[in-house]
């Protein structure tokens, strides 16, 4: 026997609530996480996924001197999002938190935790994907990571050869 229209709506009131709860507390797990240490903002759990992120965006490649996470991103993204209004700053975190526990469903873990083929497969689905406000958050950081990562002292001269204008050659 199909299920009644009163136990659909019942079942959807029951989900609802479950995720609201959900949603509740993965907020509350990041809002008031300490900062990693030497860290103004930039929590331990968000330095991993920035870390997992600038993998993903520089893997180990012959033509670059580090790989993303060897730069140190963390402690320039920590520096830019301190300028940042307290609302701008939240806004970001809780995009880095949710953009970390995206794959969780699929691959039963969060980004910063997965291999490198995994987490690059899942940066180009982010890039491409259907949902323009996924693409402008992935967007932003992306931007936020590769500013991070061009202007560690053993990456820049390598940007500076083809962007001389940018690194004051």
């Amino acid at each position: 026997m199909p299920p009644s229209r009163r136990q659909l709506v019942a079942a959807a009131g029951a989900l609802s609530a479950a995720s609201a709860g959900a949603a509740a507390l993965g907020y509350h797990t990041w809002w008031d996480q300490a900062p990693a240490p030497g860290l103004a903002h930039v929590s331990a759990d968000e330095a991993a996924f920035f870390d997992a992120l600038a993998d993903a965006i520089f893997p180990p490649h012959p033509g670059l001197p580090l790989r993303g996470r060897e730069a140190g991103v963390s402690i320039v993204i920590d520096g830019v999002i301190s300028g940042m209004a307290p609302v701008q700053r939240n806004m970001l975190r809780l995009s880095v938190h949710a953009l970390d526990q995206y794959p969780r469903p699929g691959h039963g873990q969060p980004f910063r935790s997965l291999q490198l083929a995994d987490a690059v497969a899942i940066l180009g689905d982010w890039t491409r994907s259907d949902l323009a406000e996924l693409r402008g958050v992935v967007a932003s950081l992306y931007i936020f990571v590769a500013m991070a990562y061009s202007l560690n002292p053993q990456v820049a001269p390598r940007f500076a050869r083809s962007f001389p204008c940018g690194y004051g050659a």
